[in-house]
């Protein structure tokens, strides 16, 4: 599955602002791929 670029910016925008990887410790990669199986919502 393909994603909008300005999806993919926006997602790496809340990712990096709410320190995503830090609190959590799960990748960018991994982020997306929750969050486009409905696991995640935002």
């Amino acid at each position: 599955m393909r994603i909008n670029d300005e999806l993919l910016d926006k997602l790496g925008i809340y990712f990096v602002y709410h320190e995503v990887y830090n609190k959590y410790g799960i990748t960018f990669e991994s982020f997306v791929d929750r969050w486009t199986r409905g696991i995640l919502e935002i």
